[in-house]
């Protein structure tokens, strides 16, 4: 007889309010934990993502198609709820992974510098943020989610960015993000008043038994436009968060002058919520606004636009992180790309390229930092030689750039051909209407890789290849705590190369399902 029933506990609830407490624990005892703070923080991370390990097996396994928890907060409202799915898996993983990794990366990335509790707390709030974004069930639930995650992201770089400019920066993340933020509410608002529900499994239904022709009262126009409305105010709000071109502005220096830490996080996990929420509340919620030609085709005409923007801007960047960042994006154009053409194929490569692009980005910030900790410099022209004094983050750096360039047999490859796969596939199946136009997208987006493994080769030559200058000479490999976690990315980046159905399994049967046959 069972003591207990794994089934009847909330462990995705308890992770987030294990983040939840253990940040406002070290943040009340600061004082106390001036030196073990990371150490806690560790902990803390670690008890998180342990308790998400049965979400995710049953998930993984198909013991369930998706994992639920409900709570009601109040009646007006309606029930709050954390759902794991198909869908959210990729991203969720994501962001538990490289959350506790990026942890222990800090310990020892911020060994010199100063209030290291009220960093780690804020690190650990900015966590629960992203991870609650990612399961919401509840239209409220996912803006304050969205929202939370915001405000420490704002102080981490606005308290630990670089002096000079990081008030500036800081303002610039917080004006651009909370833009978007309001034409998201606009959208919710709208979606309400629709459909008469804040939960997302009764909002999809009551949008299906809209007629889409049906004149609104007051308005004079049709329920067919006024969707059309909300997913533009919707996508707005989002691609803010991906900083897609050309609203993509607050990305470079945000990513370039946070701590490190905070920068893996940036780039390889929140930006990519913003995908995530497209998915979720695009193809999904409003599935036959996303799936109109001049809906679908927009989108993936702006992620080929941000593709060649973010990759010709990289190729002209001599700061390391400012490189890294302007790579990011243009790796949103290729998922915004293969959201817009709207297929099974194209949002299977999508989702999948969330979790190699938050694990190899994030495995080349971890490496710029290494470097820019261990020898002061972030200009790459001052650089050079670094293989032979930072063997390990030379070697971390190699898979990375391979992966992002999308070079076989790493996890980049299969995900950037799938997606390039979905355009040929809404090319052939589209119609005499869309099949040239997706078909000419579709090679030019094709043709954009050669500019990711230009910028990623001009990255790895000018940092770690060649000889390296003589001021360079006592450079000695990071500390452990900053090691372990790249060697720890670097394979995870091999083993869903080699063995991409480990996500597959799981994104392919949920993404299907989206699409009518």
């Amino acid at each position: 007889m069972q003591l207990f029933d794994l089934a009847n506990i909330p462990f995705a609830a308890l992770s987030l309010a294990v983040l939840f407490i253990g940040a406002l624990l070290i943040y009340v005892f600061k004082d106390s934990l001036e030196k073990s703070a990371g150490r806690v923080a560790v902990g803390v991370s670690a008890v998180a993502s342990l308790l998400m390990v049965y979400p995710f097996y049953q998930v993984f396994t198909g013991a369930v198609e998706e994992y639920t928890e409900y709570a009601t907060w109040s009646g007006l409202l309606e029930q709050f709820g954390l759902k794991l799915d198909g869908v959210a898996f990729p991203i969720t993983f994501a962001v538990v992974v490289l959350g506790f990794l990026s942890v222990v990366y800090a310990i020892g990335y911020t060994e010199h510098s100063e209030n290291k509790p009220t960093f780690f707390a804020n690190t650990l709030f900015f966590l629960m943020g992203m991870q609650w974004v990612t399961l919401a069930t509840n239209l409220i639930e996912f803006f304050i989610a969205w929202e939370l995650m915001l405000v420490p992201a704002y102080f981490l770089i606005l308290f630990w960015g670089l002096p000079e400019t990081r008030k500036r920066t800081a303002m610039k993340f917080w004006l651009y993000t909370q833009s978007g933020a309001v034409c998201i509410l606009v959208g919710f608002g709208i979606l309400y008043s629709l459909t008469g529900s804040f939960d997302l499994a009764l909002i999809q239904p009551g949008i299906d038994s809209l007629a889409l022709g049906a004149i609104l009262p007051g308005l004079g126009i049709t329920v067919g436009t006024i969707l059309e409305l909300v997913f533009i105010l919707l996508a707005a709000g989002f691609l803010v968060k991906m900083a897609v071109f050309p609203i993509h502005w607050w990305l470079p220096p945000v990513h370039a002058e946070a701590p490190t830490p905070i920068s893996v996080l940036l780039s390889g996990a929140m930006i990519e919520t913003g995908a995530y929420a497209l998915m979720r509340f695009g193809l999904i919620t409003l599935s036959d606004t996303a799936s109109t030609f001049v809906i679908s085709f927009s989108v993936a005409t702006l992620g080929v636009i941000t593709m060649f923007y973010g990759g010709f801007m990289a190729l002209a960047q001599v700061d390391i992180k400012r490189l890294l960042a302007y790579s990011s994006v243009s790796q949103m154009g290729y998922v915004l790309f293969a959201l817009g053409v709207y297929t099974p194929m194209g949002a299977a490569g999508g989702m999948f390229h969330l979790i190699n692009h938050a694990f190899s980005k994030g495995l080349l910030f971890m490496t710029a930092g290494a470097v820019i900790h261990q020898t002061g410099l972030r200009d790459i022209t001052k650089m050079g030689g670094l293989s032979n004094k930072m063997p390990i983050t030379a070697f971390a750096a190699a898979i990375g750039m391979m992966s992002i360039a999308g070079s076989p047999p790493l996890s980049g490859f299969a995900s950037e051909w799938m997606m390039f796969l979905g355009g040929f596939e809404r090319a052939v199946v589209g119609g005499a209407i869309a099949s040239l136009p997706f078909l000419i997208l579709t090679i030019v987006a094709v043709s954009s890789s050669i500019l990711s493994a230009g910028y990623m080769l001009r990255f790895f030559w000018k940092v770690f290849l060649g000889p390296h200058p003589d001021e360079l000479e006592d450079v000695k490999e990071s500390s452990n705590s900053m090691t372990i976690p790249m060697i720890i990315l670097g394979i995870l980046i091999v083993i869903f190369g080699i063995f991409p159905g480990l996500a597959l399994d799981v994104i392919v049967p949920a993404v299907q399902g989206i699409f009518v046959p």
